[in-house]
Order: structure tokens, then C-alpha cells, then sequence
């Protein structure tokens, strides 16, 4: 699928938009709709005063409260006390650190209190996530911790009470010996992860517009971004749901660099050389900016996350690092849009 059409104007806008859809209709097996028995995620929201984003988390639950707290989102008990705000949580909460479990519990919680105030939390599904219900994270050393595989293990488990004495960072060397090749380990990690969390966590948009606002993972080139975030949510909802049915097909762009979860092209690019593209991309869009994380750049670590005047903001600025990274979240209030400091108590430690 290329990446930039010559063509300019709305003869060029309306073509681009038919081939984009087109091509989807080629990938996906035939005879089965893109949206089939999956009812649209809801993904726009207009009339919205006030946007939190929170970047990449990692597994740093106590960031992660203190921001929330910090910004009064939450309570001193944890509970929704933001009324009307909408938080955005870019993804990737899986994996690098060690709890997890207790931010997706918090979010879950949130995502209803939040409702019934008449404001939203809003989760967005990251790559981390991705590999996690397709059991693929444990690949990567450093991914799965042994904090992170006992915490979502029953507590009968013989694998949780095997790993008792393997957490810690002293312990991450007999850890990894314990798991490499271990697969009916991992097996029974991913069932239970799956049956608890993935099925919720697979039906997290993709990508989300709040007023003139777009939140993604990872980001968007021209062609996706010429799709409805109905179609994208939908359809990626539908390939998670075949293969939770163990059913055989081709996913359509889960596994690829250039889609939502896994593309870096407008964190890490030179400026200019995606100027003009992401003028495009943003019209087809019908937004004013993109918001996304997934890429900690130097830049981003070190708390210059807006490119473009504005039109790109890399917020994965690393929450989840202990030595390094800038704790901030993005705070949107009518036109305006700005990194807020959170600052971190002298000795946390956060993994």
C-alpha cells in the first residue's frame, strides 16, 4: 500500500479514501464483512472540555495513581472525582514493569465511575497489550517480569508458588532461565490472562477523536488514516474475537510496522520529510493534532514531546523509567494543549 499519492484536491481525497477501503476489503477473508457480529466501538466525542492524556505506563502503578491523584482525577480512596473529564491511557500498560494487573483493575473501575459522572476514561489498546493476548511478549527478555506472570496466575497455581523466590531485580537471571522454553508455563499465563483481561482489553479502541483531538498507540500513515476509527475499532475487535475462536485467517495489519500499534514514523522522522504528509493525514482525519505514544524518544525523555507547532505530540515520555524519562501528562482545555510536571517523591522507586 504506498504511502503518499501524487495527487492533490478532492478528486485525490475522494480516491485515496476508496483505495484504503479497498484494499481492507482485499485482506479480509472472503465472505465475512469487515464489522461481522462486532457492534461499532464508540470512538468519537465532541463537546468536551477538558482531555487528559496519560502516555505508556509499563506496569508503574504508583506514577500512575499519583498523576491521577495530583491532577484530581481520583479521590484519596481512588475513586472518579474528575466529573465531566475524559483520560485518555495511550496504552501499553503490559509489560517492563511489575504491576500491571493493579493499573488495568484501577482503569477498569474508572472506566464505570467515570461514565456515571458523565465524563469517560478511555484506554487505548498498545502493542504491549497486543503481544500479551497473543502470547508473544514472553519472546523478548524483559517483557514478561515475574512480578507481572504471578499477578495474573490464580493463586493455586503451582507456576505462582514455583516463582515465589523469583522476583526482584536479583532474581531476574534465574527468572529468565525458569521461563525460557517453558511453554506450558506461558500457556497457562496466557489462558488465564486471556480469560480475565484480554477478551476486555481487545475491545480497547485503536483509535479515539475527542473534539478535533486523535489519540492512537502508535500511529497513523496516509492510507489508515483515510478510514473511520469505527472501521479500524470494528474490525480489529473482529480479528481478536477469530482468534480467541481459534479460528484460522489473516490478520490485516496487527502483525505490521506501519499499523496503528507499531508505526513510529511521526515520532521519529525528520520533521520536514513528514510535513506535508501529515497535513494529509490530519484532513483526512478532520483533526487539529495527533496524540500518540509507544515511542520514548530522546526528545520525549527529556519533555519536548509537540512536533510540527503542535500537530504531533509524542507523549510516552517515560512514566515507567526509574533512572531517566520525564514525568508529565498532557492536559487539553479548549485550544490549548500542554505537558503538566508530576512531580516524583525523592527515593520511588517505581519498578
Amino acid at each position: 500500500m504506498p504511502r503518499k499519492f501524487i495527487r492533490r484536491g478532492r478528486r485525490r481525497d475522494r480516491f485515496f479514501a476508496a483505495f484504503a477501503f479497498l484494499c481492507l476489503l482485499v485482506l479480509l477473508p472472503p465472505g465475512r464483512p469487515a464489522t461481522a457480529a462486532v457492534p461499532p466501538v464508540p470512538c468519537v466525542f465532541t463537546g468536551v472540555g477538558k482531555i487528559v492524556a496519560i502516555g505508556d505506563l509499563h506496569g508503574a502503578y504508583a506514577p500512575f495513581v499519583r498523576i491521577l491523584t495530583d491532577l484530581n482525577i481520583i479521590d484519596d480512596r481512588l475513586h472518579w472525582a474528575a466529573g465531566k473529564t475524559h483520560v485518555v491511557q495511550m496504552g501499553d500498560v503490559m509489560d517492563r514493569g511489575p504491576d500491571a494487573r493493579r493499573i488495568l483493575d484501577l482503569i477498569r473501575r474508572l472506566e464505570d465511575e467515570a461514565r456515571e459522572a458523565g465524563g469517560a476514561f478511555h484506554m487505548l489498546l498498545g502493542n504491549h497489550e497486543e503481544m500479551n493476548i497473543l502470547g508473544l511478549s514472553f519472546d523478548i527478555k524483559g517483557y514478561v517480569t515475574a512480578e507481572q506472570f504471578r499477578s495474573f496466575l490464580p493463586v493455586w497455581s503451582r507456576y505462582r508458588k514455583q516463582t515465589e523466590a523469583l522476583t526482584g531485580p536479583e532474581n531476574i537471571p534465574a527468572w529468565e532461565r525458569f521461563i525460557e522454553g517453558n511453554f506450558q508455563a506461558r500457556n497457562t499465563y496466557s489462558r488465564y490472562f486471556n480469560d480475565n483481561y484480554g477478551r476486555w482489553l481487545a475491545r480497547r479502541p485503536i483509535v479515539l477523536k475527542i473534539n478535533d483531538i486523535v489519540f492512537v498507540h502508535g500511529g497513523l500513515t496516509e492510507p489508515l488514516s483515510a478510514l473511520s476509527c469505527e472501521l479500524i475499532n470494528a474490525e480489529t475487535a473482529r480479528e481478536f474475537e477469530r482468534y480467541f475462536a481459534r479460528e484460522k485467517f489473516e490478520w490485516v495489519w496487527m502483525y505490521r510496522t506501519d499499523g496503528p500499534l507499531w508505526y513510529r514514523d511521526l515520532a521519529i522522522k525528520d520533521e520536514e520529510t513528514i510535513r506535508e504528509e501529515t497535513d494529509r493525514i490530519l484532513a483526512n482525519l478532520g483533526a487539529r493534532a495527533i496524540v500518540i505514544g509507544h515511542s520514548p524518544t530522546t526528545a520525549a525523555l527529556s519533555g519536548s514531546v509537540s512536533r510540527l507547532g503542535g500537530k504531533i505530540w509524542v507523549i510516552d515520555t517515560g512514566l515507567w523509567i526509574n533512572d531517566g524519562g520525564h514525568e508529565a501528562v498532557l492536559v487539553i482545555t479548549g485550544d490549548r494543549m500542554e505537558m503538566v510536571p508530576v512531580l516524583r517523591p525523592a527515593g520511588e522507586v517505581r519498578q
